[in-house]
């Protein structure tokens, strides 16, 4: 959708826009979560947050294609780490939003995002700032009729991104992890497997894992991007860290570079490789003929 005041042009997203959905979902959370579920954030952080992430996802699209684009993605960044960064001070729901976008604009590989921008921004500020950002991890714990309300709409929203393979595949890997911690922790089922039911699990894998611009096109590469994320997520709770989905995603997202800049070569000399073995073959048949 495109409107035209006064010689400025403006860009909307289409009625088919898969964000438009998650934007209502995210939307979801933030009400349901303040008034009914008590969630420890104050109004002033959230609006802070996407004020933010809209302005300055606004300002990126003008400065790149003179145009306003209307912030639909700085909106979604805005309210994930709105409901994501658990903080008192007010400055990390300026600094996580602008990391944010900043990575959006600048950290990027082949024409690509490398790195989830909410991920990224809230992924940056738990390393560096520990003592003062934290991020939400038991609210809606134990009640299973949020759980599956959460997982339908969230499940809604990762089938029309066409995502369902790489969150299938996470969950699994999750499972199968949270399984060998029990195996070597004994701290119990409930424990191991207990993130599933809170909010932090569901909000990351149903919408910050799902990102189409920063996950793999091919079904094949996302359960392998899934499972992967599994595996360093698991490794990191073994190591008793309370961040795990987020650096996990983090850091499999940092290599995704590097696959895409040595996967090419290694396909090639596998297929050369394959070439010499055939013509040896046939040459050893000749001669035996």
């Amino acid at each position: 959708m495109v409107w035209k005041i006064h010689g400025i042009t403006i860009v909307g997203p289409s009625r088919k826009d898969p964000r438009i959905f998650m934007i209502c979902v995210l939307a979801t959370y933030t009400v349901i979560g303040q008034t009914l579920l008590e969630f420890d954030h104050r109004w002033i952080q959230i609006f802070t947050s996407i004020i933010v992430a809209c302005t300055l996802d606004t300002i990126l699209s003008y400065w790149r294609a003179r145009q306003i684009i209307l912030p639909v993605s700085g909106l979604i960044t805005g309210m994930s780490l709105g409901l994501l960064v658990e903080a008192i001070p007010l400055w990390p729901y300026v600094v996580a939003p602008a990391l944010a976008i900043g990575a959006k604009a600048f950290i990027r590989f082949q024409g690509r995002n490398v790195f989830n921008p909410s991920n990224f921004g809230l992924a940056v500020l738990l390393i560096l700032t520990p003592a003062t950002v934290a991020t939400l991890a038991a609210q809606w714990s134990g009640s299973m009729l949020i759980v599956m309300l959460v997982l339908v709409i969230g499940g809604f929203t990762s089938f029309r991104v066409s995502r369902w393979d790489l969150v299938l595949s996470f969950i699994g890997g999750f499972c199968i992890m949270a399984f060998v911690e029990q195996m070597i922790t004994h701290n119990g089922f409930a424990f191991v497997y207990g993130p599933m039911l809170g909010a932090a699990f569901q909000i990351f894998s149903l919408s910050m894992l799902t990102d189409p611009k920063t996950t793999p096109d091919t079904r094949r590469m996302r359960i392998v991007f899934g499972l992967a994320v599994a595996l360093v997520d698991g490794i990191l709770r073994l190591m008793n860290n309370q961040y795990s989905l987020f650096l996990a995603l983090f850091f499999i997202s940092a290599l995704v570079p590097l696959f895409r800049l040595f996967a090419p070569i290694v396909a090639a000399r596998l297929a050369s490789r394959r070439t010499l073995e055939k013509a040896s073959h046939e040459a050893v048949l000749i001669q035996q003929e």
